[in-house]
This record gives C-alpha cells, structure tokens and sequence, in this order.
C-alpha cells in the first residue's frame, strides 16, 4: 500500500511544480534569462516570498526540472523494458523532443551548470512529489533513487552485457563519455543548427558501440 503523504507536503509538492509548470511556459523559445521571478510567481498564482523558500535563486529551477525531468527516464525505461544502446536513445530522444517544444530550456540548463561549476547530478524529490508525478505508481522508491548517472550506468552495463560496448573503455569512462555526449551532442546540434539533433548524437554514440 502506499505510503500516505501528510497534506501540508503535498501542498508544498504542488507548488513547486506550479512554479516550473509556469518557467516552462514563460520560456519558450527564449533564454530563461528573460524570464523574471515576477512573471514566473504571477503565472503561478505564488508570491515572491514563496518562490524563494523552494529556489535561492532563479535558475535553481531548471535543476528541478531536470530531477522531473530524469525521474520520468527511469519510468519509461522501465515501463518500455528497452536496454542498452537503445535505452540511451530513448533517453537523447527524449531530450531532443523536449527541445522542440522549448529549445530555450536546456541551453539554459547547460548555461547555468558551467557557470556554477556544477557536478550533473540533481537533487532528489520528495515522496509527495514523486505521488503527484507518477500517480500509479505503488512504490516509488526506485524513482527516487535513480539519476541520470545511475541510468547511464545501468545502459553501459547492459551494453557490456551484450558484447555492445567497444573494447578498451572502462565502465567509469564510458558513462563520462555518455553524459558529455548529453550535453556536448546537445549543444553541437544547436551551434551548427542541425534540423535532426537525433542524427548528431547517433555521431557521437558510433565510437562506443560495437
């Protein structure tokens, strides 16, 4: 049975995902640089004050959306049972559909990550959060201890498995080379305005795959 989530959670678990649900949709196919706390909290119906208990700062919120963002992988990999070098495509098509829909919101992302120095590992949700987003889900406990390193991992391993991952790589390094390709093929896409990301990222998986 479900573990039952204290209400005062809950309502703190809605908020947050009120406020990215508006970042979202204030960025656009703009950088979330021109997007203002002020417009983000008035999307959302939140105050100021409440913005900032949940984010320090402002762009805090796209490493929530990013922690969202790897939790539903997980999920789909899951629930599509796809492994090794076809799981890691899910995850890089994944990502490239999300860019369609908001092309702003990843170069944000990257933006932000090197400006801070900062390790791509993300913050674990919460219980009350993990219920709101996978409702039909019993237990959520794998979701909430998984990250896009675990998954990369989990992939390269499969990969291992299977006799799929090119000869001379450790396991260490190939992960490494999975998340530079997340965000290095991501970014190539975009510096040479490529019309398929997809297409650049097969590029730069080939010299893993066997």
């Amino acid at each position: 049975m479900a573990e039952t989530i204290p209400l005062r959670e809950k309502k703190k678990a809605k908020t947050k995902l009120a406020l990215l649900q508006a970042g979202i949709e204030l960025i656009g196919e703009g950088s979330f640089r021109q997007v203002s706390v002020e417009e983000i909290c008035q999307q959302a119906e939140v105050s100021k004050v409440t913005f900032f208990k949940f984010f320090p700062q402002k762009e805090e919120l796209l490493v929530y959306f990013m922690s969202i963002w790897q939790a539903e992988c997980y999920v789909e990999l899951e629930e599509s049972q796809k492994r090794g070098w076809e799981a890691v495509r899910h995850i890089l098509r994944k990502l490239t559909e999300n860019a369609k829909r908001q092309p702003g919101l990843m170069l944000s992302l990257i933006s932000f990550l090197a400006e801070q120095s900062m390790h791509p590992c993300v913050p674990i949700l919460s219980q009350a959060e993990l219920r709101l987003l996978f409702p039909e889900k019993e237990d959520v406990t794998g979701i909430a201890e998984s990250n896009l390193g675990h998954l990369f991992r989990k992939c390269v391993r499969e990969a291992k498995e299977a006799g799929e991952l090119v000869d001379g790589i450790t396991e260490d390094e190939a992960v490494m080379l999975l998340f530079t390709i997340f965000y290095g093929g991501y970014l190539s896409a975009h510096l040479w305005r490529s019309p398929d990301a997809m297409a650049t990222y097969e590029v730069h998986l080939k010299p893993l795959m066997r």
